[in-house]
């Protein structure tokens, strides 16, 4: 008798979630939402879902998920995905292997192709500017120049990496800065290119001895670079200050917010770190599950973090409470990106086995849609 009346409840329930999930329905974007079976049993046999006989709005929630566009790529790990200004529906994909470094451009629509490089071309860390004047920085102090049709080798004659680098003043300035890494280089640099001559920055006497800056970012006015052990340099080329971050962890990513002067900075090795930063002061810092490698920000302030193990958060703009999708990729995430194709608002997050002690790397390029 229990087990008939139990059977009916159910049938009654799925005849209830049949009318109700045929009515026109309209989804808002929330957070995260789940719902149960234990939830829908604890209805009760009377039990039912109400509903306006014309149309539904429903408060359980869509959370964003990540679709592999590549896994296991065998042309290497990617460092960096950048959205060029004047062609916003392409993605550049920088990285490759520790010999042979590798440039994909495309989008979630149509695939990525390959941009050949000059032979000798080691792996490739960071890019920025237009797709006529695109500057990528590597390893053993690599920089090139794609003026739209040819790559001009631009690369400094130093052991350090190019780990960063920032197109300024209308394309007429590249900011590069650098270090060590596991095939070369000793000690931090800073570099900047105009007028067809390369200058070296001194790096201020409390940071002596600094293996590294991975990341500059330029906020309108000043430059704030960040590095090794919570190391942070903020201001002008040629007055640059060491900020106090109270932080012993790696900062690894900054990037300046769409319309605004703030910089918002990533970091942490197996725990992460988002601090923002504005006219030289930071903000609280604020502690991640994972270390964190690449943010991406949309015009509307809305960012993607991403970072080790696959791990991924998606802040709004609107203050709504964090979305940590579902990992698809044990790889490190090493960078974000995101554009609109159409109407549609897609995220990107790339990386590969970074961490891995093999000489080859394998790359993953993942995407979601996410318009809060």
């Amino acid at each position: 008798m229990l087990a008939m009346e139990f059977d009916n409840c159910l049938r009654q329930k799925y005849t209830n979630l049949l009318s109700w999930s045929m009515q026109p329905t309209k989804v808002r974007y929330k957070p995260v939402a789940h719902v149960s079976v234990c939830c829908l049993l604890s209805m009760g046999c009377r039990g039912s879902l109400d509903h306006d006989s014309s149309s539904v709005e429903q408060d359980i929630e869509y959370s964003p998920t990540w679709s592999l566009l590549e896994t296991a790529d065998q042309g290497g790990a990617w460092l960096r995905a950048h959205t060029p200004s004047d062609t916003p529906e392409e993605i550049w994909l920088v990285g490759g292997q520790p010999n042979e470094g590798a440039i994909k451009i495309g989008n979630a629509v149509k695939g990525f192709q390959a941009l050949e490089l000059p032979a000798g071309t080691p792996l490739l860390n960071w890019a920025d500017g237009t797709s006529t004047n695109m500057w990528v920085g590597g390893l053993y102090g690599s920089i090139l120049h794609w003026d739209g049709a040819v790559w001009i080798d631009h690369s400094l004659d130093i052991e350090e990496a190019i780990w960063g680098l920032v197109v300024t003043e209308n394309g007429e300035k590249v900011v590069a800065v650098g270090g060590s890494s596991r095939w070369g280089g000793n000690e931090g640099v800073v570099y900047s290119f105009q007028d067809e001559e390369w200058t070296s920055h001194s790096l201020p006497q409390e940071l002596t001895g600094l293996s590294n800056l991975f990341k500059v970012a330029f906020d309108g006015d000043q430059y704030w670079m960040v590095g090794t052990s919570g190391a942070l340099l903020y201001g002008s080329l040629d007055d640059l200050t060491a900020i106090p971050t109270g932080l012993t962890q790696d900062l690894i990513t900054a990037i300046p917010t769409p319309n605004s002067s703030i910089v918002q900075i990533v970091g942490g090795r197996g725990t992460g770190i988002y601090v923002t930063g504005q006219g030289g002061t930071l903000s609280t810092p604020s502690q991640l599950i994972a270390g964190i490698n690449g943010i991406a920000t949309d015009l509307s302030g809305n960012s993607l973090l991403v970072g080790e193990m696959g791990f991924s958060q998606l802040l709004s703009d609107a203050g709504d409470a964090a979305i940590e999708p579902v990992p698809v990729t044990t790889h490190i995430l090493h960078a974000a990106a995101v554009h609109n194709i159409g109407d549609v608002q897609y995220w990107y997050a790339v990386g590969g086995n970074l961490a891995t002690a093999e000489s080859t790397f394998e790359g993953s390029i993942l995407t979601m849609e996410w318009s809060p």
